[in-house]
């Protein structure tokens, strides 16, 4: 079977103040199984892990959005809640996160977003998506947490 996943490592800067930034990198994953979600996950380096961040569980931060949210805020400012997206003149793209714990500005090159997404719609098509849910699996995991 092929494979229904696709990852990208797309380069990040975190905004820290109005002239500072940190120069990271992050994973965008797209899984077809799930075909309207992105996830970003932020791996965390070796001395992040020894300080003790991501202590509970093994698995790196993540955030799980809509696909569309990226493809619309590489055109203009989108999002509500947690998650927020827009263009940052010609060569970057906004994404800032919002949770409980706090919050994060992260810019991304608007080329590679647009990268990833184009090889998502390769694996799925805008305004196909709803041809790849797995219904069996969503109905299962529904009553697995009922």
């Amino acid at each position: 079977m092929p494979s229904t996943s696709i990852t990208k490592r797309l380069t990040a800067y975190l905004i820290v103040g109005r002239d500072v930034c940190l120069e990271f990198w992050m994973i965008a994953g797209y899984d077809r199984r799930d075909p309207y979600a992105i996830r970003l996950e932020f791996p965390l380096e070796d001395e992040e892990k020894e300080r003790g961040y991501g202590a509970d569980d093994d698995q790196p931060p993540s955030w799980t959005f809509g696909r569309e949210l990226i493809a619309e805020g590489l055109h203009e400012p989108t999002g509500e809640g947690d998650v927020h997206v827009w263009p940052f003149g010609a060569d970057l793209a906004m994404v800032e996160l919002r949770s409980d714990a706090g919050s994060a500005l992260i810019a991304v090159p608007a080329r590679e977003l647009r990268t990833f997404l184009f090889l998502t719609y390769a694996e799925v098509p805008p305004g196909y998506e709803g041809r790849y849910l797995e219904m069996d699996r969503l109905l299962h995991d529904l009553m697995g947490r009922a």
